[in-house]
């Protein structure tokens, strides 16, 4: 069986692209789920050659390219990749090997560097968010101020004189509004502010 180009694409840009070399056999769009694409990488044999426009085509992680890499070259299909002019030229299988490591060595630093910037974004949100503390500023939603007759519906309310309905309708608050204001006030009291 001749060897055959097959395009994989994850959206109409990309096959627009690829539909501009000659020679691509098919050419599978995909959803982000990459159905297609395993049901694809089953049919490929040795001698294939295999066309994406961008690596992340193959995966979402270096770990996860980096293994497909490895998978073609083991079972020696071609990965040409439009975005790394170097895979679109023919090589040997040494200097195919010598490609997909330098590729997935760079994919790896790449990682690293993503990490540190990620790392280094959540210290500095940390501090800010720390600055912003000490300066005085609140976050999230401001607490709401007990109603005027809280003191006397509440004291109602636990020694059952009324039920929590009724407390509700009194002080005009719902049920959690009610409840959540009841937990903050005995934690007040409990705890002498």
């Amino acid at each position: 069986m001749p060897a055959k180009t097959y395009g994989y694409a994850e959206n109409s840009a990309e096959v627009d692209a690829l539909q501009s070399y000659a020679g691509v056999d098919v050419i599978l769009e995909d959803m982000p789920e990459r159905g297609q694409y395993r049901m694809l990488r089953r049919f490929l044999r040795e001698g294939d050659t295999l066309m994406v426009t961008a690596l992340s085509s193959l995966g979402d992680s270096d770990g996860t390219i980096g293994g497909e890499m490895d998978y073609f070259l083991q079972h020696e299909i071609r990965l040409v990749v439009l975005e790394l002019p170097i895979t679109m030229q023919e090589l040997d299988t040494s200097s195919t090997a010598l490609v997909y490591r330098t590729v997935k060595e760079v994919l790896r630093i790449w990682q690293q560097h993503k990490e540190a910037v990620q790392v280094q974004r959540l210290v500095r949100q940390k501090e800010g968010i720390q600055a912003a503390r000490k300066a005085g500023r609140q976050f999230g939603r401001p607490v709401i101020e007990y109603p005027k007759d809280w003191k006397c519906v509440f004291e109602q309310w636990q020694a059952r004189d009324i039920s929590a309905v009724e407390a509700c309708r009194k002080l005009k608050l719902s049920r959690s509004t009610f409840f959540r204001m009841a937990k903050r006030y005995r934690q007040k009291e409990i705890g002498g502010d």
